[in-house]
């Protein structure tokens, strides 16, 4: 169980048109015990900020095209998102 005033991660994989973008979600200590949705369907938020981040073309998973700590990933451009869970 985590403390009230940690972040809780959740690794996500991140679909958009053209790519799959793999990285942490970090969910507000404010968000104890949300769910991912919850963050995502947030009427004040138009970014999701992901760190640890690799980029990869289409969902070719081998090889990351792109890697970089922090990514803003606008949620218009977001076709499917999932935890993963175990990874």
């Amino acid at each position: 169980m985590n403390s009230p005033d940690r972040s809780e991660e959740i690794k996500v994989s991140i679909e958009t048109g053209n790519s799959t973008i793999v990285g942490t979600v970090h969910m507000p200590a404010s968000a104890y015990r949300s769910r991912l949705s919850d963050l995502l369907n947030q009427k004040d938020i138009s970014f999701l900020s992901i760190t640890d981040v690799s980029v990869y073309k289409g969902d070719k998973l081998d090889e990351p095209v792109y890697r970089t700590t922090y990514l803003a990933v606008n949620l218009k451009n977001i076709d499917l998102i999932r935890p993963l869970e175990g990874d």
